[in-house]
């Protein structure tokens, strides 16, 4: 019986098993973690963001600057959460001029990466935050114009 288990603890699968039962066991210790993402959803909503032409047509902005929409979504977060340190506010109380310099901020930024791989951003563009709410069994999504220009 005993080589049977030597043989069965050796199997490279239980690697898994005692990793996966430490981390239930140990929780949150790092560097163990009980997978919170995955287990307990949080109330707010998903977000991404949509870079998309004056016409409302999505653009591929990974092609025009080689930055990802993930990306731009950090740096328009990065300047929005700096412009309302400056003027001592949180970000959710960020005024609509906030909010501008800010999206007017992120699309220099994009408009230089573009200039720079020669390949031009079209006159107007529309940045549009995409919020995913889930609701029971469904998903809603919820345009949000961050800006255009």
């Amino acid at each position: 019986m005993w080589p049977r288990i030597r043989r069965v603890l050796k199997h490279p699968i239980m690697v898994m098993v005692v990793l996966t039962l430490l981390c239930r066991g140990v929780k949150n210790a790092y560097p163990f973690n009980s997978f919170p993402m995955y287990a307990d959803p949080s109330e707010y909503p998903s977000n991404y963001l949509v870079v998309a032409d004056g016409a409302g047509n999505a653009l591929d902005i990974k092609k025009h600057t080689g930055l990802s929409s993930a990306k731009v979504k950090k740096i328009y977060t990065e300047r929005l959460n700096r412009t309302c340190k400056k003027n001592g506010l949180e970000p959710e109380e960020a005024t609509p001029e906030i909010r501008k310099e800010a999206f007017a901020e992120t699309m220099r930024q994009l408009r230089e990466a573009a200039t720079k791989r020669k390949r031009p951003l079209p006159e107007m563009v529309r940045i549009t935050d995409m919020l995913i709410y889930q609701e029971e069994t469904t998903f809603r999504e919820e345009p949000q114009v961050l800006g255009e220009g």
